[in-house]
């Protein structure tokens, strides 16, 4: 019996990498909206009033097919408390379903070794962080099975709709109807 999720992908991350959060949050939209991501600073409004690490332990642990986290030295700060709070919610997880398919995905963007986040991840390979994002996308797409070209909006845009993109450049992003260069994502 297949499980629902609420999420498709959550994402983990500190404050200090939450351009490159952005960044594969967008690349996700674009690359396939039908995938439906947990990116906190898109949820604020419903988490007002509510006890956020409950809420927090909730997403990452239950309401989430795929939990990607973005590994850096500021993640493994034990002085985070969301981030601590994440990382004890997707672990029990991960080690139960471990042998069943892929849950955890790891960004790496810097030296810090997996296993600095939690001993269990000891060994596990990542994805190296290189101002990658749409790469990153379609390998989600892949693990979760949703085929090539398989969006939402095409159907808009074959009615000649003016084409977005998306230009990623040392983590900012800006709007542009300009065909881009290599660090170019888009939308269709």
């Amino acid at each position: 019996m297949k499980e629902s999720y609420k999420h498709d992908v959550a994402i983990s991350f500190t404050g200090a990498n939450r351009d490159i959060a952005l960044c594969i949050a967008q690349a996700l939209k674009l690359k396939c909206p039908k995938i439906r991501t947990y990116y906190y600073p898109e949820r604020q409004e419903t988490m007002l009033g509510k006890l956020l690490k409950k809420r927090l332990l909730k997403v990452f642990q239950h309401e989430s097919r795929l939990v990607v986290i973005i590994v850096s030295k500021d993640y493994i700060n034990k002085d985070n408390a969301f981030v601590q709070t994440e990382i004890e919610a997707f672990i029990p997880r991960y080690l139960m379903e471990k042998d069943m398919g892929t849950y955890v995905i790891p960004v790496m963007i810097d030296d810090t070794d997996i296993s600095e986040v939690h001993e269990a991840l000891k060994g596990m390979t990542g994805f190296q962080w290189k101002h990658n994002p749409d790469e990153l996308a379609s390998e989600i797409q892949k693990i979760l099975g949703i085929p090539k070209g398989d969006k939402q909006n095409d159907a808009q845009n074959t009615k000649g709709e003016t084409e977005k993109k998306t230009i990623i450049s040392n983590n900012n992003i800006e709007r542009d109807g300009i065909f881009g260069n290599g660090n170019t994502i888009n939308n269709n």
